[in-house]
């Protein structure tokens, strides 16, 4: 690989395959994944790929492309919804039929009940509006293939995004005007109708790419990929086995979610709609007990002790040390908050590594936040962290963001937007060893 090297990827194809069943916030950008796979290929035999916080499947999703096996972690019970999903079987006829029963049971149903026992419910939806998702369910719930749920249940998921009583100008859960709340033209079963339609276009899209590359067999992809519901300061992923990985392609949260991306809030009104044991079997109603309740359990939370936990870090990361001892001037909950978010970063990051062959080729793309007016220079830490495990760095690529496409929170007045992330090129400790 070059030294340096800037990418910018202003002009984003549409997202093409199934990257685009469901507007999952902060979505990385598949072709800059699918290039960066395509770089670290040439420069390894690789066979699989590790990502402990997959998100939406971008990265999973171009690894299937390519014919490798993959891994991949999250704790958010939505993320996983979708990268099963994306994961396949790719049924395509058997989920199209699944759905037009779903849509004619949903439009045959003459029930004005509302199908949840949670008590918030009105705050979010319009009556009507939560009758028509009712009957959906109702209807999705009747459906004897769990495939084909999940699959509709991703829709559902978008229909619950476009439909609801939140505003759409941002990630974070706000209600829009009362008036437009009223005035609003929606049908939820109509709006469903039509997500089916694209999201099985952009599913069957995906599926031929894969056949047409010989790694689709009967409907399933040739190749082995799991995805666990998991929180990466646990341990190591479950059947995970020690240096099993060849490459680890990720972009971990940039801060704790509640001062940058609250991806648990954006899955809080879908996950309310969707039954979580289709997801998966740890899935329960601690992730959707509050709003809060999956940022609650990210990186970066609880903060109680945090400053005292990371004193030993400090002297592995002197740019951590600056930046602590700079926060210490300010309120007390800034450089708490850094602190519990790079203790957990740390925490984790010794059972990430074992995961992975020695020498493995690592790509963490990574932003710097501001705190407080000061930026957090999350590459410059996270490097000295993994120089301390006795990582290598190869190189460092730049990719600015378009205005458009920023990936932190909108109208978030803890931590200002950023304009560029960083992918950093980094090889694993040869042997256990060394260092």
């Amino acid at each position: 690989m070059a030294a340096a090297a800037r990418w910018d990827f202003r002009s984003w194809a549409a997202r093409e395959y199934s990257h685009g069943l469901f507007q999952y916030p902060a979505m990385m950008v598949p072709q800059m994944q699918r290039e960066l796979l395509e770089r670290l290929c040439r420069e390894t035999a690789a066979a699989s790929v590790y990502d402990p916080f997959v998100g939406s499947g971008t990265t999973m999703a171009e690894a299937m492309l390519q014919g490798l096996d993959f891994l991949g972690t999250d704790i958010n019970p939505l993320a996983v919804l979708l990268c099963r999903v994306k994961a396949g079987p790719f049924f395509i006829g058997a989920f199209e039929h699944a759905a037009e029963r779903v849509i004619d049971r949903a439009t045959r149903d003459r029930r004005r009940t509302i199908d949840l026992t949670w008590e918030g419910w009105p705050k979010w939806f319009r009556r009507d509006v939560a009758v028509g998702l009712s009957r959906l369910r109702c209807g999705i719930r009747a459906e004897p293939q769990v495939a084909a749920r999940r699959f509709l249940w991703v829709c559902l998921a978008e229909t619950v995004r476009l439909t609801s009583n939140s505003r759409m100008s941002t990630v974070k859960l706000h209600t829009r005007p009362a008036r437009e709340i009223r005035e609003r033209a929606i049908n939820p079963i109509e709006t469903f109708a039509r997500l089916v339609a694209r999201n099985l276009q952009r599913f069957t899209d995906h599926r031929d790419a894969l056949r047409n590359a010989g790694l689709l067999r009967r409907g399933h992809y040739s190749g082995a990929v799991q995805v666990h519901l998991h929180d990466v300061r646990s341990g190591p992923p479950p059947c995970a086995a020690a240096g099993s990985c060849d490459l680890l392609l990720t972009s971990p949260p940039y801060g704790d979610n509640t001062t940058t991306v609250p991806y648990g809030q954006h899955a809080y009104l879908p996950l309310q709609w969707i039954d979580l044991h289709d997801i998966d079997e740890q899935a329960d109603g601690r992730f959707v007990a509050t709003t809060y309740a999956i940022d609650s359990m990210s990186l970066g939370a609880p903060t109680r002790g945090a400053l005292e936990a990371v004193l030993p870090l400090r002297a592995a990361s002197p740019s951590l040390d600056e930046l602590l001892t700079a926060l210490a001037e300010e309120p007390r909950d800034r450089g708490l908050r850094v602190a519990a978010f790079w203790r957990d970063v740390n925490g984790c990051l010794d059972d990430v590594l074992a995961v992975l062959a020695p020498g493995a080729l690592m790509a963490w793309t990574v932003g710097n936040r501001s705190v407080g007016g000061r930026q957090v220079p999350m590459d410059e830490i996270l490097c000295e962290l993994l120089a301390s495990r006795s990582c290598a760095l190869i190189t460092t690529l730049r990719r600015v963001i378009p205005e458009c496409r920023k990936r932190m929170a909108a109208r978030n007045s803890v931590a200002a937007t950023m304009n560029a992330e960083r992918v950093l090129i980094l090889r694993s400790r040869q042997d256990a060893g060394d260092g």
